[in-house]
């Protein structure tokens, strides 16, 4: 059986000459980035995202955003500007700017400063969802430096009990690989939007908030929710993944009590390069769902839990990333974040080796 490592990448960036001065005429060609230089992440991470230039960006609830470029780690909050210190995501246009939805607002950052923009929330339910960048920042995409709310048909075939106000907040969000949008909400269920017409998924079990929507490498569509747990569609059928494992925790929704060993409640979903999957969740740790383990397909699967036992400082996972050198990074509620060495998880601290 052949070993991967997943390593914590020695990303190497060389620093842009254009900060420094001029030595010959002594003028500015350009303003210092603003930004508090720390030595560590915040301990609350809500998202990882890895920008065109190769920095990374983590977003926190209550301490901004940090970026890390492979030297260096500066945090950017209300005072340089920030939105809003609770981010819940960060996302990349095409023209280089850095997005960010926060708890109140939502803002970009065009590599010197932050600019807070309102969104178009009336907008025409009919749009070129190919215009629309590969990750949405959840419930927006963005035209010329404006965030336009994704406006989501009110018709629900699933049941709502008890009503909330909430119902049809989009909590998370996919792009496929053919072009459709894909939306989770509170407790409406999952809306698929292909460029002409909405439509939802009619299964009753989705019916709890949706956190997470991923496309894995065959075309099939993985959904994870908080309370049902881990669901599979391949375009014609969808199934209950964690129920067929036997790891669900039926009295969840009844009693809001978590329980290690479970895939009830998943926060996040993604792949390493080898296609195995890796699913975070906020009570039991971290789950691989490793299809080949023998190297080779139709040889049998296998699901592995990583908990605190493994190195993790906390079995509350909100996100799992994946960067441009197939490094797997997770984000903790209340730890930090970390990196796997092959089944060993250690902080991240921004000090290489």
């Amino acid at each position: 059986m052949k070993k991967v490592i997943y390593c914590l990448p020695l990303v190497i960036f060389l620093l842009a000459a254009c900060n420094e001065k001029n030595q010959s005429s002594g003028q500015q060609i350009s303003k210092p980035l603003s930004g508090d230089t720390v030595f560590e992440i915040g301990n609350e991470i809500r998202c990882i995202f890895q920008d065109s230039k190769n920095n990374l960006w983590f977003a926190t609830n209550g301490e901004g955003a940090f970026r890390y470029d492979g030297k260096t780690i500066l945090n950017f909050t209300d005072k340089h500007g920030l939105c809003n210190n609770f981010v819940w995501k960060i996302e990349e246009d095409k023209s280089g700017n850095i997005w960010l939805k926060t708890r109140d607002a939502v803002c970009y950052f065009d590599g010197q400063k932050f600019t807070t923009v309102e969104p178009v929330k009336n907008a025409d339910p009919v749009f070129n969802q190919n215009q629309v960048n590969e990750n949405l920042l959840v419930e927006y995409y963005y035209i010329k430096k404006k965030p336009v709310k994704i406006p989501l048909p009110k018709n629900s075939p699933l049941k709502d009990e008890p009503l909330t106000r909430f119902r049809y907040d989009i909590y998370s969000s996919c792009k496929d690989k053919n072009g459709r949008l894909w939306f989770g909400t509170c407790t409406a269920g999952v809306c698929v939007y292909d460029g002409k017409t909405y439509s939802w998924l009619n299964y009753e079990e989705l019916g709890a908030p949706v956190r997470s929507i991923f496309e894995d490498k065959n075309g099939n569509i993985w959904i994870g929710n908080n309370g049902n747990g881990l669901f599979k569609y391949d375009g014609k059928s969808l199934i209950n993944f964690t129920k067929e494992h036997h790891l669900d925790n039926p009295d969840f929704l009844k009693t809001m009590v978590g329980k290690e060993g479970t895939l009830a409640r998943v926060w996040s979903i993604t792949d390493d390069k080898d296609g195995n999957l890796w699913i975070g969740t906020i009570d039991a740790g971290v789950w691989k769902y490793d299809t080949h383990p023998n190297g080779s397909a139709g040889r049998g699967e296998r699901l592995t839990n990583y908990t605190t036992q493994n190195g993790l400082g906390s079995n509350f996972i909100w996100t799992i990333f994946r960067d441009k050198n197939d490094c797997l990074w997770f984000g903790t509620d209340g730890s930090g974040v970390y990196t796997l060495d092959d089944k060993t998880f250690k902080r991240f601290t921004g000090k290489t080796k």
